[in-house]
């Protein structure tokens, strides 16, 4: 998955790191100038692969091309600047920044395109509807098995663009970094799933179990691609792949690719819905909270909020592994997780900050609060009201006990999320509009 926003997903990528699970390492050749096309006749074959294991197919034809490895970063510099000013990146990094997500000095558009340059072997771009595979070698060159499987790979997610909303969702999605992490771990896990059935026909491999496939990706591997990344991006950017994949699997399991398609249409809302997916299988679902502090009546005397976000119970363990916590605390202290909402507010003179992150019950709250209370950077302070813990900076005690009293709005699906937030496909539709030629 790519530029997740930490950004939400411009492009769509195969990784190298999981070449032994999904045999997608490509073989260097000569050098191309830059992209050519591939051949009308390849790319029908190949689409036809994915039509047939995904079990969905393409109303009009795709547009495709072979990318030398020598241009990746181009191409995905020019994808992240389509959708994202030098403002927006601002905006981002001083939430991150303030919480000690992101650490001291490290910008994200160049963190982002470091981690994604070396690790892909193909990706899909939803703005501009174009797939690319990651392959040197001339123009009419047949494409080795490795690199045409990444083609099915990300054929797959061409097929989701035009079957459902999910990458407009995500084209559109600019502050709620934990929704877009549900939604791409989906969309990695449906495209990974038909990737092996793909497999499985041609080459009478048997698809690897979930378990199994996530053995092969070790965060911790210091010589993995990305392993250089702040913790933020690399696991937000690579748990996508297991986790989805799990899912996918469980769906499959339990409904084939009609269970898959009615993923597509009620996705999980939330990293705890991976992290966790007998409850996203459960019926009735757990309506999925949502604590905007953006509102107006809630920002301090004189200040204006000017960047929000939202990191979910994977950006709460990954925060408190960043602040030195054990990596068996911090899933401990996360996985009470109930809702989280952060903010950034822009006074006359200061810029203080506030995260507040909501708990199953008051033990969790309290719980959290003292890990938060070991591992919050310096000058943070840290207020606690039943479920509920807050974590800010340069506020007066009345702004932090408005903001921890903060109203909260609950969603049974995407479809309700949508309804109240009209402004994400809106941006997704300017986006879009501004990219055509």
């Amino acid at each position: 998955m790519g530029a997740r926003r930490r950004y939400p997903p411009r492009v769509h990528l195969a990784l190298r790191p999981l070449a032994a699970a999904a045999a997608v390492a490509l073989a260097a050749a000569c050098a191309l100038v830059g992209p050519q096309p591939l051949e009308a006749e390849l790319l029908a074959e190949l689409a036809g692969r994915a039509e047939r294991a995904r079990g969905l197919r393409f109303p009009t034809p795709m547009v495709a091309e072979r990318l030398p490895a020598s241009r990746v970063r181009g191409v995905l510099a020019s994808e992240l600047d389509a959708a994202y000013l030098p403002e927006d990146f601002a905006r981002a990094e001083a939430i991150e920044h303030a919480l000690g997500l992101l650490p001291p000095g490290i910008g994200l558009r160049e963190a982002l395109l470091d981690l994604q340059a070396g690790a892909v072997a193909g990706f899909y771009t939803p703005l501009r509807r174009r797939l690319y595979v990651v392959a040197d070698g001339p123009f009419g060159a047949r494409l080795p098995e490795d690199a045409a499987s990444v083609a099915v790979h990300e054929l797959v997610h061409a097929l989701q663009a035009v079957h459902g909303p999910l990458l407009e969702v995500l084209l559109g999605l600019d502050d709620h970094d934990d929704l877009a992490f549900a939604i791409g771990a989906l969309l990695e896990g449906d495209a990974l799933w038909a990737t092996f059935r793909d497999q499985a026909e041609r080459l009478g491999t048997p698809a690897p179990r979930a378990a199994d496939f996530a053995a092969e990706l070790r965060l911790d591997d210091p010589e993995a691609p990305g392993a250089e990344a702040p913790r933020i991006l690399r696991e937000s950017f690579l748990l996508q792949y297991p986790l989805g994949y799990a899912l996918a699997e469980a769906l499959a399991e339990r409904g084939g690719t009609a269970a898959l398609d009615g993923a597509l249409a009620d996705p999980p809302l939330s990293s705890e819905a991976l992290l966790h997916p007998e409850r996203y299988l459960a019926q009735p679902r757990e309506a999925v909270p949502w604590l905007p502090l953006t509102a107006p009546e809630l920002a301090p005397p004189g200040c204006r909020p000017v960047a929000s976000n939202v990191f979910g119970e994977l950006g709460l363990r990954i925060w408190a592994r960043e602040r030195g916590v054990s990596e068996a605390r911090a899933k401990g202290a996360a996985e009470g997780w109930d809702g989280d909402g952060a903010v950034v507010f822009e006074c006359a003179e200061a810029r203080p900050f506030a995260w507040l992150i909501q708990l199953d019950g008051a033990a969790d709250a309290a719980e959290l609060a003292r890990v938060a209370a070991a591992a919050a950077l310096p000058g943070t302070d840290l207020d606690r009201s039943d479920r509920r813990v807050l974590l800010s900076g340069g506020l007066e005690p009345d702004a932090r006990r408005t903001l921890l009293a903060a109203p909260e709005r609950r969603f049974d699906d995407l479809a309700g999320y949508l309804a109240a937030r009209p402004e994400v496909l809106e941006r997704a539709a300017r986006l879009r509009a501004r990219a055509r030629p």
